[in-house]
């Protein structure tokens, strides 16, 4: 077994894994969304914080620190700027600059050679336990139904893990793959090298049954890169493993495209088109560029992507792209940021990366090792390419920062601790031990209240479900049209169009349009309700259609 050889305890280690790996087995009902609507994601808050307590509680006088990084450091402060302008309405700053502080707090604690590999060997064994997940999740659909709620045919089959999110799950193994394909060229033991050939097989296994893309690219170069460093050294292993992983992989893609799976006695193939999506995408990335350059110096706001992107292709019938589904994100985070933050958070972004571009050369002075770890989190660069996994999941966030940190090298000398500096962070851990607390209670409540159909919704609405922020306020939204049904209040329906209104401005929801249209035609706004009317076929040509009542 690989211990931590540092300033840390190995028990309160292990126990901390531990307790991680069991949290990524559970899952919470809800009702799906991002960020903080996900449980797994206040878990995670939960269990960060109580790492940080940990490490502040145990952490020496003096360490020896990283190199500083001040591209990435300022990077991450210049990217924040202009979102912090508009932080009321856009919370997500507040993960960015919690990411920013774990970066700071990273940079301070020294991860020696022992540190780095137990790190690898814990994302590998998390990716291994996803695996099992989506074994259930493919071949056992009525087991997944009742553990995770997992839906097999709106799915398409393809499996989510914990994250709710095939993409996400993707990134996350494929990124556990190239950790334990770094940890194999480093083996010494036969044990240790036939448990990570066979983990790496289940990984390329389970990825090919997933049909990520993305995660299949991640994966790709992460192989490709390790075996080159490494070939000089473990030729004949790396070899070996990588025959026994494309055998699991062809297993894998001739099980989605030539077996069928029985749900409910009809037989159904996993196997999915990319010729839609890869359409749509290349459309949604020109139309996205056009606007930029509209706005390149200030950008549209952050929060507006949903709504300015809809109504900017219904102005503009002549765009090769038909509005047909809610689209939140351009599935590229360069793009995104440059869309919301202007230039500001372009120069952000491009510090960041010059960053870690100057991390890699410099680890290429160290060893092909040094490269290696510099190198491990390019699944989740690629994944931040095509997709938005960051505000669907902490834990990628917090690996990224984490694999970040595994690239850069220690100082030779010692940084002072402060009282203030550990007070502070002992602080902010329990915060966050708290906030998950809160969350998961609000998040229990809030399910229970839709899956009853809102009976007994609380007016007004207690104070913790402002954690849950959107999702409260649609539900509350929800709540009045209800209450109205029962009690036939005037007061309900005008307070509902005012918070519609609102709410229609950052976010497309059909069910909020038909409630709004028939609450005009109710009230006799015919003016307003023929505007709907008109825009609400072309916003979603695809959802049920309003009907006169």
């Amino acid at each position: 077994m690989i211990i931590l050889k540092s300033y840390f305890p190995a028990p309160n280690v292990i126990g901390l894994f531990i307790l991680l790996f069991l949290l990524m087995l559970l899952y919470f009902p809800n009702s799906g969304g991002l960020g903080i609507a996900l449980p797994c994601n206040l878990e995670f808050i939960g269990w960060l914080g109580l790492v940080v307590v940990v490490v502040l509680w145990r952490i020496p006088l003096r360490v020896i620190s990283a190199n500083r990084q001040p591209l990435i450091t300022a990077g991450c402060l210049v990217l924040a700027l202009p979102w912090l302008l508009q932080a009321r309405g856009n919370p997500g700053v507040w993960v960015l600059l919690a990411g920013w502080l774990m970066w700071m707090l990273l940079q301070r604690l020294s991860i020696t050679s022992f540190d780095k590999r137990f790190i690898c060997a814990m994302v590998f064994i998390l990716a291994l336990a996803q695996s099992l997940i989506c074994l259930i999740q493919v071949f056992l659909p009525q087991l997944a139904g009742q553990l995770y709620e997992y839906d097999w045919l709106r799915n398409h089959g393809r499996p989510y893990g914990i994250f709710q999110q095939a993409n996400l799950l993707a990134s996350f193994l494929a990124t556990g793959l190239g950790c334990g394909f770094l940890l194999i060229t480093q083996t010494t033991h036969r044990a240790g090298t036939i448990t990570c050939c066979l983990g790496l097989s289940l990984l390329a296994f389970v990825l090919m049954i997933n049909q990520s893309r993305a995660g299949a690219l991640g994966a790709g170069l992460m192989i490709l890169l390790i075996s080159l460093l490494h070939w000089q050294s473990v030729a004949r292993r790396i070899i070996t493993v990588i025959s026994m992983m494309a055998v699991c992989a062809f297993a894998g893609w001739y099980i989605t495209h030539h077996i069928q799976i029985l749900i409910d006695g009809v037989p159904y193939l996993i196997a999915r088109d990319y010729d839609a999506s890869t359409h749509e995408r290349w459309n949604i990335l020109s139309i996205t560029w056009q606007m930029i350059l509209q706005k390149p110096w200030l950008g549209w706001g952050y929060g507006t992507f949903e709504y300015t992107f809809s109504r900017y292709v219904l102005a503009h019938p002549e765009l090769p792209y038909t509005y047909s589904s809610v689209v939140a994100h351009p599935h590229n985070e360069l793009l995104y940021d440059w869309f919301q933050g202007g230039i500001v958070a372009l120069v952000g972004l491009m510090m960041l990366i010059g960053g870690w571009i100057k991390m890699v050369l410099c680890a290429g002075t160290r060893g092909r090792l040094r490269i290696s770890y510099s190198l491990l989190i390019i699944p989740l660069l690629v994944h931040l390419s095509l997709e938005f996994p960051f505000y669907l999941s902490f834990i990628h966030f917090a690996l990224f920062i984490v694999l970040l940190r595994l690239g850069c090298p220690d100082n030779a000398r010692t940084t002072e601790v402060t009282t203030t500096f550990r007070l502070a962070g002992l602080v902010c851990g329990a915060l966050m031990v708290g906030y998950s607390a809160i969350g998961l209670y609000a998040n229990h409540q809030l399910t229970h209240f839709e899956r009853d159909k809102f009976a007994e919704f609380p007016s007004p609405v207690p104070w913790y479900f402002a954690v849950q922020l959107d999702r409260a306020e649609f539900d509350a939204m929800v709540a009045l049209l209800i209450d109205f049904n029962q009690s036939h209040n005037q007061a309900n329906l005008e307070q509902y169009m005012q918070r519609a209104e609102r709410w229609s401005l950052r976010h497309n929801d059909s069910n909020v349009w038909l409630s709004m249209m028939t609450i005009a035609q109710y009230r006799g706004e015919k003016e307003k309700l023929t505007r709907m009317k008109q825009v609400y076929p072309r916003l979603f040509p695809l959802q049920k259609q309003w009907k006169a009542h």
